[in-house]
């Protein structure tokens, strides 16, 4: 089985990775072209509307992130039409935010850049200037990133990417016009920010929107139930932005008291470079998330253990990488950036200290995004409030105030808050874990699945077929499962498998299929088929008779026999696509 979680994670995380890191180039765009062609202003007027961007990755968390959680737990549970109803309630909420912010944005813009760490002047100007063009773009800043997140759990990670690459390429090259063409300042660099996530909404909003997307707006719209389902997983992303929000200001206030204006710009590099480097941690979060949701919503506790192995591993790889990488590579940081040289010390310094807190950061981004996966709120929200607020500002304010570490004390105080969060966070597992759960994934130690069901991972070949059936029939008779019905079991899945062999794998590799029975306690047997083959859902096969299917006069795409005697022997039978995999389930 592990087989399969590698070949699914690594099917999300190429595109889910290069649509993060494209996401952050795009984020970084109109530091680099301020750096580059405008000067100090522009960059120090870009880094106080950091509270701004944030915002916005506020509302993406709760109304992408956390929506996405609870579609793909019930995508998983098979529950179709009330992921219509959180799908809608997502979209609605999002827009009425955008808006709502656009236009209190727009008419208390002064005291809002007061408030974010602006003086009167020239740097008043150019802050106008940039944050009052990205709040009128805001309806479409906000829904970009959460219909990019949807169009990953649809299982469409590969489209997501080529609207982050196209939306990001749009961006760079906008800046760019509007700034050395038509000499439009840091208005122009705005601009290419609005631009591109309009263009991202229309380009996602074809894949979205679609008939055959697994969720749709529907006519029963906004419901404040379904906001408090998505609020529950996608508050403790929220609060971690949030409370980004307090940080950066304390932490803007506290560079221009010690170092200036200098000090902020500074910040502002490193900032966008710890963006980036979020970058790839959110390609691992954001393949695993897809991923767990859908595990956790069926209950597959064994694939939610292996998830977690497999993308632990290329974390901290990626982590240790990402290390030396800044290590050696800050002064070809600084010179991307357009670093001034009275500067260049003060950033190659802080870009160094900050390459220590990588992969104590990778280990505490990873454990939050299993957890709000998972139904475990109450731990990912420890995590978020001890690494963004409780540790990094106090320690921050203790050593800008008590030590001679000048604008340094900054960045000391965040790689410190790490080891901090993760010393609170063992704490409080030890002190209110569960008896019998394991000691970190929170998941029983023992029966790992239910001894009521029995699971088969087999490849695509006849003969493993038959292997498997005396192994089956041991399982009914030790839950006493009438004869009729193993027999009904048999037919099942010889036939289902047979039609998954002949007409949905492509042999490039080794295919595999899962089979899993469940006994359920009103003695009914729950059999699921789970295979990466071609989609095809065989609910949706027109329903011939006998007759019809043995007179030959019909053109026969698929095993229709077999579909029709499976249809005829069950209860029940439904389809769900999920995650890149067919999932029928049949009740008998």
């Amino acid at each position: 089985m592990e087989t399969i979680i590698k070949r699914t994670f690594f099917k999300f995380f190429v595109p889910t990775l290069v649509s993060s890191i494209a996401l952050a180039v795009i984020s970084m765009t109109d530091l680099i072209v301020a750096g580059q062609l405008l000067g100090k202003e522009a960059f120090t007027a870009i880094s106080l509307a950091l509270p701004v961007t944030i915002f916005v990755q506020i509302i993406a968390a709760v109304f992408g992130g956390g929506a996405a959680i609870v579609l793909s737990n019930l995508l998983g549970q098979g529950d179709l039409q009330r992921c219509n109803r959180v799908f809608t309630t997502a979209i609605v909420s999002s827009v009425v935010i955008g808006v709502i912010t656009a236009v209190m944005g727009t008419i208390f813009l002064e005291p809002l850049i007061v408030a974010l760490g602006g003086k009167p002047g020239q740097m008043m100007d150019s802050a106008s200037q940039y944050i009052g063009i990205l709040m009128l773009g805001m309806p479409f800043m906000i829904l970009a990133p959460i219909l990019q997140t949807f169009l990953r759990n649809d299982s469409n990670p590969r489209y997501s990417m080529i609207c982050v690459l196209t939306s990001g390429l749009w961006n760079l090259m906008v800046n760019i016009v509007l700034v050395l063409v038509f000499h439009m300042g840091i208005a122009g660099i705005a601009l290419g920010t609005v631009t591109s996530q309009i263009l991202s909404c229309i380009l996602s909003g074809c894949k979205v929107f679609r008939k055959k997307s697994s969720f749709h707006l529907c006519s029963s719209g906004w419901s404040i139930k379904e906001v408090k389902a998505i609020v529950q997983p996608g508050l403790p992303a929220a609060l971690i932005f949030f409370l980004q929000v307090i940080l950066t200001i304390v932490i803007n206030h506290t560079l221009m008291s010690t170092g200036g204006a200098d000090a902020v710009a500074v910040y502002a590099v490193v900032k966008y470079l710890i963006t980036f480097l979020y970058a790839f941690y959110d390609g691992v979060t954001g393949a695993i998330q897809p991923m767990l949701g859908i595990y956790h919503g069926e209950g597959e506790k064994e694939n939610l253990r292996m998830t977690m192995k497999v993308g632990f591993r290329i974390m901290m790889v990626m982590s240790v990488g990402i290390t030396s990488l800044l290590m050696v590579g800050a002064p070809i940081i600084c010179a991307i950036f357009g670093v001034e040289q009275d500067m260049l010390a003060m950033t190659m310094t802080a870009i160094r200290i900050q390459a220590v807190f990588c992969i104590t950061a990778g280990i505490i981004a990873f454990l939050g995004a299993y957890y709000r996966c998972t139904g475990h709120e109450k731990v990912a929200m420890v995590l978020a409030i001890s690494n963004n607020l409780v540790f990094p500002v106090s320690l921050i304010l203790l050593l800008s105030n008590f030590t001679t570490l000048g604008s340094n004390s900054v960045y000391l105080g965040l790689v410190l808050s790490d080891y901090g969060t993760l010393l609170v966070w063992y704490i409080y597992l030890w002190k209110y874990r569960k008896h019998g759960m394991s000691s970190i994934l929170l998941l029983p130690t023992q029966n790992l699945e239910n001894n009521q069901s029995y699971q088969v991972l087999i490849q695509d070949k006849y003969e493993d077929v038959a292997q498997i059936s005396e192994k089956i029939a041991e399982f009914c008779e030790k839950h006493e499962v009438a004869v009729k019905k193993q027999y009904y079991i048999n037919l099942c899945i010889e036939e289902l498998v047979m039609n998954i062999i002949q007409l949905g794998f492509q042999k490039e590799q080794d295919n595999y299929i899962d089979i899993k029975l469940t006994v359920q306690q009103d003695g009914d047997v729950m059999l699921r088929i789970r295979d990466d083959a071609t989609e095809f859902d065989p609910t949706q096969t027109e329903d011939l008779t006998l007759e019809q299917l043995s007179s030959g006069d019909h053109q026969e795409e698929h095993n229709e026999l077999g579909i029709f005697l499976v249809k005829k022997v069950a209860k029940s039978y439904s389809y769900k696509r999920t995650v890149g995999f067919n999932n029928f389930l049949v009740v008998l």
